[in-house]
């Protein structure tokens, strides 16, 4: 009898036991002792791992030790015991954060506020997401929820963490209010003055005085914070008073205060002031840590040729200007889209004319005579009623082939000019001229003769037998048509085999010399 009563003396005192061992855990976590409860995670009975507060205490220690994909293992495990703890769905996006499982924290933030859509921490940490991942909109949006929440007062760290959002997204003006409201109830933070400091002076203006009043406002809680005298520096600098500028940087350079930006514009303010001599030792510091500002160099090579050193100020200039000169990629972008868009626009000339005026001042870009040219048929025929389009074509092409003879470029793929060159020789010999007309993208007029349009083709590589036969066929049916009686002929029947496979020849030809010409940019 008494040892039944052990047993379940036993059996009653077992979950008090467990109960305890989670709440010790728990109590090591809060005193931050997060090595000694990972020790105990080696030694976990089945009983153990069942327990929500036991895994979720282990879970606790792991992210103490910043050991996030451990700690998201557990939480994990808690969650799939108890899936509709608000708890458990925080600490699995908490952590699934710093893993950067930027969707996994999404859902579980999201899960939270469906139960409770006032939960400040998630809205709040679903905010920060939104704007870790860039997506800046939805974050102003969420941390607007939390805004008007309580509109009976302001929340600095709400009010700047939508400046930071708006100022990630260049919408300075909002960013100005919102640092504002925040640095009005908070003018001890000198970080929120600093930012909107840098607000007022991106918006120039009077808005520079505006922004020397918070320097001084924020100097007087945070004297000698070198982040907003070096603010105020600059803003006696925006509103050239040089003199004031110049005493201020020389204070700051006098602290050891060696930055780029406070040697570039002390340097700055001593040559605006009248002090170009003085100035030389600044700059040329400055333009030893970045030799490719503009400014830096342009100043520096003013100083020095005010001074006793003209070659170099020469050579300085003549820096500057090469670093100003734009991106050349974009600048190549900038040309190929704008003639594009007026292709699109049903404004062939105007494209063609901007790419030739841009391949007359390099002639190095046979590229730009490639995508004219390619815009003009090699297919003689069809230029029978168009002779301006046929000048026009026979010009481009004609200029393409004898730029590509002078470089050396290859000629594999070039016979698809020779149908279109060949016709214009063959119309020209039966017409009995000695000279082709050319007109220019540009709308120069000029002459080919007949000999040299030969010599060209004789240049070329032959057709292939199997296009060359493709094409006399589209041309005997061509011909057929044009010698019907019925004034109205018939249009071509695009769907016939011959026409199919002339237009597939045609096309490789175009792809294999496309392909060329992106091999030899």
């Amino acid at each position: 009898m008494m040892h039944k009563y052990t047993v379940l003396l036993l059996l009653s005192v077992l979950p008090f036991i467990g109960q305890a061992q989670s709440l010790l855990l728990q109590e090591l976590v809060n005193k931050k002792k997060f090595p000694e409860v990972i020790a105990r995670a080696d030694s976990l009975t089945p009983a153990d791992s069942a327990d929500y507060v036991t895994m979720s205490a282990i879970g606790q220690a792991y992210e103490g030790m910043l050991e996030y994909d451990k700690a998201y293992l557990y939480y994990q495990h808690c969650l799939q015991m108890d899936t509709t703890n608000a708890d458990a769905f925080t600490s699995v996006a908490r952590v699934a954060m710093n893993l950067g499982k930027a969707s996994v924290a999404k859902d579980c933030f999201l899960k939270v506020l469906e139960t409770d859509s006032t939960d400040f921490y998630a809205n709040y940490q679903l905010a920060r997401l939104y704007s870790q991942v860039g997506d800046y909109e939805n974050a102003v949006l969420q941390f607007n929820v939390l805004r008007d929440q309580d509109t009976t007062k302001i929340n600095p760290v709400i009010y700047r963490n939508i400046a930071d959002c708006y100022m990630k997204m260049n919408a300075i003006p909002a960013a100005t209010i919102c640092y504002y409201q925040a640095y009005n109830v908070n003018r001890e933070n000198a970080g929120l003055a600093s930012a909107l400091v840098n607000c007022l002076y991106r918006l120039g203006g009077p808005n520079v005085l505006d922004g020397l009043a918070v320097c001084d406002t924020a100097l007087y809680y945070n004297p000698g914070n070198q982040s907003l005298r070096r603010s105020k520096a600059m803003g006696f600098y925006m509103n050239k008073q040089y003199a004031t500028a110049d005493t201020l940087y020389g204070d700051l350079l006098a602290e050891s205060d060696t930055s780029f930006l406070t040697l570039k514009y002390g340097g700055a303010s001593r040559y605006l002031a009248g002090r170009a001599m003085d100035a030389i030792d600044l700059l040329e510091w400055a333009y030893q840590k970045d030799t490719t500002d503009v400014e830096t160099t342009l100043l520096l090579g003013a100083a020095l040729g005010k001074t006793y050193d003209r070659k170099r100020a020469f050579q300085l200039f003549d820096k500057a200007e090469q670093l100003m000169q734009p991106n050349e990629a974009l600048v190549n972008l900038l040309l190929n889209s704008r003639a594009e868009t007026l292709w699109k626009d049903g404004k062939p000339r105007e494209a063609e004319k901007l790419l030739y005026k841009e391949w007359l001042a390099n002639k190095d870009r046979l590229d730009l005579l490639f995508r004219i040219e390619q815009k003009f048929s090699n297919w003689g025929p069809s230029y029978e009623d168009a002779e301006e389009e046929r000048d026009r074509a026979l010009f481009i092409k004609v200029t393409f082939l004898k730029e590509c003879f002078l470089t050396g470029k290859t000629l594999k793929g070039f016979h698809v000019y020779r149908p279109l060159l060949q016709y214009m020789y063959e119309d020209a010999f039966f017409q009995k001229k000695e000279e082709l007309r050319l007109i220019a993208p540009d709308g120069k007029r000029s002459k080919l003769s007949v000999d040299e349009l030969k010599s060209i083709i004789d240049r070329l590589p032959e057709t292939p037998e199997a296009e060359k036969k493709l094409q006399e066929q589209m041309e005997k049916n061509f011909k057929q048509r044009k010698k019907a009686v019925n004034p109205k002929l018939e249009p071509i029947d695009e769907n016939s085999e011959a026409f199919k496979a002339g237009m597939r020849a045609a096309q490789k030809s175009a792809e294999e010399q496309g392909s060329k010409e992106k091999k030899s940019e």
